[in-house]
């Protein structure tokens, strides 16, 4: 088995460090404290979620909702009944007569995936008070359960995009009626995230405490690397293996892809060359990716990526020197540009803006 994993969790071992992260979240869990967790992309968010789902399942039921796929409160309800469904107790006639009951009023109806196995949870909702009434029940059948239980919403700041506008005040009303039950909101989009939860105006304001996931140490991510060939009988020396990390900037995604096609070939050896080779083929196999990119953007968005690119983070991206430097024409269009490409995902504002694709960046400078 390749040990460096590119999507889910299999078990501890195949897991980097974060052990400081893991800790301040079960201490959260443990107090019945709400945390707001904030990363870049690409920073194994999601992964120290199921590492934590792991290691405390003994000691709570996690309720875990990736709601990055919905686009409204009608979505949020469905994703949310099917995850409380799925998890919060055992699928059993006895369950489908309690929940008929309590959700009486919209008519719920049961089915089984034909897919994955699981059960559906299906509730009759048009209007926004059922939309409301819907999801103060679904909480307040949370609520009942006897368990400790922690229910993570991942990729929280997707409710603002919904079309309804209440949807934060609402969430806000039910989940401070819990005392028992920790929620945890994770996301990517820092700038989004912070405003919820730190602006005065907003109804999520100092309801959480927020743990912001950087990079994992070099020593930590370098040891780990050299372990995981060793114990398949692959040699690279330390020095190698923290070169890796700075050539992915200590991205988790990166590094885990980078190892992970190194380990494929098979190879007895990691050198700094065989490195930078596969780093290159990497970025040749992604071509036709960023190639599209150009098409789906305008030349001026993709000049100025370029332009940022090369920087690798622009500290004052509206200033005359860097706007000058690269030919950018004026701010206000520098400023509409950047807006767009944040919008877009294709940017990260934070002490600067960079582009949220370092594989990307890295293709882009060596265009140059």
């Amino acid at each position: 088995m390749n040990p460096f994993l590119m999507s889910g969790y299999e078990r501890p071992e195949f897991f980097c460090d974060r052990e400081n992260e893991t800790k301040r979240i079960i201490q959260s869990i443990e107090n019945s404290r709400n945390l707001t967790l904030i990363s870049e992309r690409r920073m194994g968010k999601t992964s120290l979620l199921k590492h934590l789902m792991f290691l405390q399942q003994d000691e709570a039921t996690f309720i875990y909702i990736d709601i990055y796929p919905t686009l409204s409160m009608s979505d949020f309800i469905r994703i949310l009944s099917n995850a409380v469904l799925n998890h919060l107790e055992p699928f059993s006639e006895k369950v489908i007569r309690k929940l008929t009951n309590f959700f009486s009023a919209f008519k719920p109806k049961f089915s089984i995936d034909p897919h994955s196995g699981s059960p559906n949870l299906e509730l009759s909702i048009g209007t926004t008070s059922e939309k409301e009434k819907s999801l103060s029940l679904l909480f307040e059948y949370i609520r009942d359960s006897e368990k400790k239980l922690v229910v993570i919403f991942d990729e929280f700041q997707q409710v603002t995009k919904y079309p309804e506008k209440n949807v934060e005040a609402l969430l806000r009303s039910e989940i401070q009626k819990d005392i028992n039950t920790s929620f945890i909101f994770s996301g990517s989009q820092t700038g989004i995230l912070l405003s919820m939860f730190n602006s005065y105006s907003r109804p999520f304001y100092n309801s959480t405490e927020t743990l912001y996931l950087d990079a994992i140490q070099k020593a930590e991510y370098s040891a780990f690397i050299v372990n995981k060939f060793a114990a398949n009988n692959i040699k690279i020396v330390p020095e190698t293996a923290s070169y890796l990390y700075e050539l992915n900037r200590g991205i988790t995604y990166n590094v885990q892809y980078l190892c992970h096609k190194l380990f494929a070939d098979g190879n007895d050896l990691i050198t700094r060359e065989s490195a930078e080779d596969k780093l290159t083929e990497i970025l040749q196999e992604n071509e036709v990716v960023y190639y599209n990119y150009r098409e789906l953007l305008t030349s001026f968005q993709f000049q100025l990526l370029q332009a940022i690119a090369h920087q690798g983070i622009v500290e004052k991206p509206y200033g005359s020197a860097f706007i000058q430097a690269y030919s950018l024409g004026s701010t206000s269009s520098v400023r509409t540009a950047i807006n767009s490409l944040l919008e877009k995902g294709f940017l990260i504002q934070q002490k600067g803006v960079y582009l949220s694709d370092w594989y990307f960046s890295l293709w882009l400078q060596r265009q140059l």
